[in-house]
């Protein structure tokens, strides 16, 4: 069931019916709430439903084990941790990595066929579920909380299904809380969901399917467009990768909001950055602070001297670019970000570059600063320069990609003009945020005007719903 179709709907109008009018008992509402989880999983996946459940539920007892034995036995805590991890990454590595990693080494090994079990289908939102149980035993070894003995609300934390197939993901102690007391649905938070639905189906049906009809055009044969159509292509993917990803995002917090929980915010207008290091404070931020804080600081952070930091920016990044899929694009993605961060921080306490953001003080006053238009349009074009790769079917795709937009072709279709608008629409709410915050200022505007926009959208939904598909990030 896509979020952006009609079943949904449909599902999640049963859902909420039954959860708010035909149970009362929070405990029911969850164990509701876990099978209707799982049910929604199943209409993707039946097979692997079972290897959700089953992962689930080793997680949930090895964390209790551990956090019985951590002081009494710190070997044995140890060692079952390790378990865990070796369950979850290698299931990941598996299903996601096994057959890239074949082909890869069988391109320099000279390796015969890859064999016929590491073709497999991936189990959908295994990346981000993973992460989940992954987080939670951690933070369980690291006696940051002690885990539930309810295994009802740990495996709803794990697979609640606003947030089970693309995140945003979730720490145990930011979910578990809010399953410990019925939480309160009122008016104030009814709205503030349905104005989240209704900005994420409007970036994802109008804005990010829209753009996307173009930028599988040009991708898919790159040489066939002009220099001025791939010019237009790296902005349009941009921001359709952003109205797509942030687009579900508002889409799961507003049902989330509905059934009465929060999930964390995931997007803060990423392309207002004005280096790498806010860029990744602004995008996927759960996935960034993930990374850094279960593999960056793991690996020694910014402890071990300059060098070594280096070094760790560079193998997390690379590791979140293969995160997102097992083809060496997403490891030239990665590893463009990883060396950009790396100079960044270099070049940071420089005179002439800084600009006090993740130096850990304040400019000195006397020193010349960049000025910030200049940061933001310098960050935002290598971002979307960087989407190239992340995009292109393969790394000479990419290739072709560049040198078409080196050399200089002639506009062999008409100007693209829809795309062209709608990355100006792109441009436009980003400025428009600095300014307004555009939630609070919705509050305020007359009911009668708020109901004729709701249907507005729903027009708008029904007009472009043909061209509607599946979310970039389910994919991933």
């Amino acid at each position: 069931m896509l979020f952006n179709s009609l079943y949904f709907l449909v599902f999640l109008a049963l859902v909420l019916i039954v959860y708010h009018a035909a149970l009362r008992s929070f405990a029911a509402r969850k164990v509701f709430l876990l099978a209707a989880s799982w049910l929604f999983y199943a209409t993707w996946s039946p097979r692997f439903l079972v290897l959700l459940i089953a992962t689930t539920w080793i997680d949930f007892q090895l964390a209790r084990i551990i956090h019985r034995t951590r002081a009494v036995s710190p070997a044995r805590a140890r060692a079952l941790l390790i378990a865990s991890l070796c369950l979850n990454l290698g299931l990941l590595a598996y299903f996601k990595y096994g057959l890239f990693l074949y082909d890869s080494a069988g391109a320099v090994l000279a390796l015969p066929p890859a064999p016929g079990f590491l073709a497999v289908v991936v189990p959908l939102g295994i990346s981000f579920y993973t992460f989940h149980s992954i987080s939670y035993v951690i933070d369980t070894y690291r006696g940051i909380r002690p885990p539930t003995d309810s295994f009802p609300d740990f495996a709803l934390y794990v697979a609640f299904f606003p947030q089970l197939i693309a995140g945003p993901i979730t720490r145990w102690g930011f979910f578990g809380p809010q399953l410990a007391t019925q939480p309160h649905v009122g008016m104030a938070r009814i709205e503030a969901s349905l104005f989240l639905l209704a900005v994420g189906y409007v970036k994802k049906v109008v804005c990010a399917d829209s753009l996307g009809s173009f930028v599988d055009g040009v991708y898919g044969n790159i040489g066939e467009h002009g220099w001025i159509e791939l010019l237009v292509a790296i902005y349009a993917y941009a921001f359709q990768i952003y109205f797509d990803f942030s687009g579900y995002t508002d889409i799961a917090m507003g049902v989330a909001g509905l059934l009465g929980f929060r999930l964390p915010e995931n997007f803060r207008h990423p392309y207002l950055a004005e280096n790498p290091s806010e860029f990744w404070r602004r995008w996927h931020i759960s996935l960034s602070t993930w990374l850094r804080d279960y593999l960056y600081v793991p690996l020694g952070g910014n402890r071990r001297g300059t060098a070594r930091t280096y070094v760790n920016l560079l193998i997390t990044m690379l590791l979140g670019g293969l995160w997102h899929g097992a083809a060496w694009t997403f490891v030239v993605w990665g590893g463009f970000h990883g060396l950009w961060l790396a100079a960044h921080r270099a070049l940071s306490g420089r005179d002439w570059w800084r600009t006090g953001l993740g130096t850990g003080d304040a400019a000195a006053p006397e020193a010349p600063r960049t000025p910030r238009w200049l940061r933001r349009t310098a960050t935002f074009h290598l971002v979307a320069l960087a989407w190239v790769p992340f995009r292109a079917a393969s790394l000479g795709d990419a290739l072709a990609f560049f040198d078409g937009l080196a050399s200089g072709r002639r506009l062999l279709h008409p100007l693209p003009v829809g795309p062209i608008l709608l990355v100006l629409i792109g441009f436009a709410t980003h400025g428009l945020a600095t300014r307004l915050e555009i939630a609070s200022w919705w509050r305020t505007v007359p009911r009668p005007v708020q109901g004729a926009a709701y249907g507005l959208v729903v027009i708008l939904m029904a007009l472009f719903h043909a061209q509607s598909g599946r979310f970039i990030y389910f994919q991933f």
